[in-house]
């Protein structure tokens, strides 16, 4: 140990400096630029450069000017604040140090006779290895309990912070609506997302930090003098703009909405608020890459399918199929925004990577647009069964052969109460049936059924006559083939099976065929429970929320009943349910209010907006007013199958 007086301790400090070899260690209350200039110029470009300084004050930080900053982020030093700090010392890789009463100002660093009278003592690991040891490990507490401001540093909260919410003042201003950032706190990383920026600018307008939000920074007379009604309007539109340019200091303030807190790897709720003044910085890539695995319930992916990256940045998205299958699904968004190109990729990866895990998928194609499409997406042709369905009349309902009947002309023949109307809705009941296993179509057709009627002095073969010369022999002589294929596509094996119903004219054939064969895999799936999924595109078509033109929304509507009854009860038996469309608000709501998870693309009606307000339950206010804005390709995902809300670019 050697005692140093005023005169030496630069030079000291100086010169061991200079002989690094690793690393060397500050701490000082203050620090000049010059003097920091100054010890760098002879440091060694390999040696670790780590520096503690004070900022209990704003006093702190004009004393150490920004000079001091410049001149240690160009080393690729790193810099820690403590708002406690008065110790003053250096230790050069851990062998030796200078501990004293100076800090590291010219003040202190000056000969006798000059600045500050001081003193301090030099110790060498030769001399003294305990000694170092207990500074090295003093050191590395003083950091613990400082601060980091790195470039991910970009504000601090103000008041209020609530423990839902918060507000900062933005430093970096580069930053945007939709980020992510965290706060560091002693019981977890608290993360939240960005869901607006205000900017205001204090020489003239509201001032963001007034109780009043009416409060003006300009004087009254100032503001009078640029808006009185006397001047002239473009020589105000002039004095403003000057004004600003001459007095405006702009300044950012953002709102965060807390997702939760982050323990154990998990994200849990947030249940008390952290203190004004914290540092916010930009959510570090370890931290949302550590949730962006889990689902909601904070728990590890099952089956994570790839669906894209998050906006803005390499970290990849993925969603929980498990928890698709067990909690469903709805993909939603305006033609061209992006809405079938995510639910053909998304599948053509559940296939393709988990076809040991999901026994089937099963699509209702309403035009037949998904053939061609998944086979461009990579799933091989081999594993899809696609069920082209022919145009026919497949009543499932006896009211519906009734009708028909109705509509050829005879109404006498199954309307009233006379011998021969009791006896043919008789016969048509004991046929029809809303079952696959029990129809009379598995053995006969529709041209079968009317000439078994009593056509009583109408004459033996009118109704067939008139039915083919109005809807054409097959669509009414088809339903017994039209049976087979069903059965047939029902039990195949193959990966994907695609109803293509672009061929059916009738809206209320088409929902009678996607009833009967809903019903078939519900029962399917209730008997082996293995994991399939029913994709619904264009949803409305198939389970509306109101009648329109053929197609109920009553209980005559076996798919819409079984779209129902698989939304509330699928997940007992591994039965998923996605369901597709651009319309929510023509869908049943019963069924959109049982997805539980969403992936919502660029929406504009306000009628469909309202929709997903009430019947999706991550639904905020940030999110509707993203989704009339989205850009194509972009999408955000929320509910139980992703950890939190996020804004996905698919890809």
């Amino acid at each position: 140990m050697k005692v140093l007086k005023s005169d030496e301790i630069f030079e000291q400090v100086k010169r061991i400096t200079s002989e690094a070899k690793s690393s060397v260690r500050i701490v000082s209350a203050w620090l000049k630029g010059t003097l920091i200039e100054s010890l760098l110029k002879d440091l060694p470009s390999n040696v670790k450069l780590e520096v503690i300084l004070r900022a209990s004050e704003l006093r702190d930080l004009f004393i150490t000017d920004e000079n001091v900053f410049k001149k240690i982020k160009e080393r690729q030093g790193n810099i820690y604040l403590n708002n406690r700090l008065h110790a003053k010392f250096i230790i050069v890789d851990n062998e030796k140090a200078v501990l004293g009463s100076a800090n590291f100002t010219e003040a202190g660093f000056s000969d006798y006779s000059k600045g500050n009278i001081e003193a301090a003592v030099y110790y060498d690991i030769k001399d003294d290895e305990n000694e170092i040891s207990n500074l090295v490990n003093y050191f590395e507490k003083i950091k613990e309990d400082s601060r980091t401001f790195d470039d991910d540093l970009i504000g601090f909260a103000i008041n209020p912070v609530k423990s839902k919410s918060f507000e900062f003042v933005l430093v970096e201003p580069e930053i945007n609506e939709e980020s992510y950032v965290e706060v560091k706190t002693p019981e977890g990383i608290v993360l939240a997302k960005v869901e607006s920026i205000y900017s205001y600018d204090m020489g003239f307008f509201a001032n963001p930090f007034s109780s009043k939000e009416s409060g003006l920074f300009a004087s009254f007379d100032t503001f009078k003098t640029l808006f009185s009604a006397r001047r002239d309007k473009n020589w105000k539109k002039a004095a403003v703009w000057s004004y600003l340019n001459e007095n405006g200091d702009k300044v950012k303030i953002a709102v965060a909405k807390i997702l939760g807190i982050v323990k154990d790897e998990k994200l849990e709720t947030l249940l008390k608020p952290f203190d004004v003044g914290e540092p916010v910085y930009r959510a570090s890539i370890s931290s949302l890459g550590r949730l962006l695995n889990k689902n909601f319930s904070g728990n590890s992916m099952l089956y994570p399918v790839y669906i894209g990256k998050l906006k803005n940045s390499d970290l990849e998205i993925f969603i929980d199929l498990k928890e698709v299958i067990n909690k469903h699904m709805l993909v939603l968004g305006t033609t061209g925004a992006g809405k079938s190109h995510f639910i053909k990729l998304f599948l053509s990866r559940v296939v393709n990577n988990f076809r040991n895990e999901i026994s089937q998928v099963y699509i209702f194609d309403p035009h037949g647009e998904y053939y061609q499409a998944l086979k461009d997406f990579g799933i091989p042709k081999d594993d899809i069964y696609h069920l082209k369905l022919k145009d026919t009349i497949f009543p499932i309902y006896p009211e519906e052969v009734e009708d028909f009947v109705k509509s050829l002309g005879y109404y006498p023949l199954v309307s009233g109460n006379s011998s021969v109307a009791k006896k043919n809705k008789s016969i048509i009941a004991k046929s029809i049936k809303p079952n696959l296993m029990t129809t009379s179509f598995k053995d006969s057709n529709l041209e079968k059924l009317l000439d078994s009627l009593d056509t009583d002095t109408f004459g033996k073969g009118v109704l067939v006559d008139e039915a083919e010369t109005i809807y054409g022999k097959e669509l009414i002589t088809n339903q017994k083939e039209i049976y087979e294929e069903l059965l047939k596509s029902i039990n195949t094996n193959q990966k994907v099976i695609i109803f293509d119903f672009s061929q059916i004219t009738s809206p209320r054939t088409r929902v009678n065929l996607a009833g009967l064969i809903m019903q078939e895999l519900f029962k399917q799936n209730k008997l082996d429970k293995k994991e399939r999924l029913i994709v619904l595109e264009e949803a409305h078509n198939f389970a509306p929320e109101s009648s329109y033109g053929d197609v109920s929304a009553g209980k005559d509507n076996l798919a819409l009943t079984m779209a129902r009854k698989i939304a509330s009860e699928g997940r007992k038996f591994n039965l998923g349910l996605i369901v597709i469309t651009q319309r929510p608000a023509q869908v049943s709501k019963y069924v959109l209010s049982q997805a539980n998870t969403q992936v919502m693309f660029r929406t504009i009606n306000a009628s469909d907006i309202e929709t997903i307000s009430c019947y999706v339950e991550q639904a905020g206010k940030e999110i509707l007013e993203l989704l009339p804005v989205l850009q194509t390709g972009v999408g955000i995902v929320s509910g139980l199958a992703v950890p939190f809300p996020l804004l996905v670019h698919v890809m």
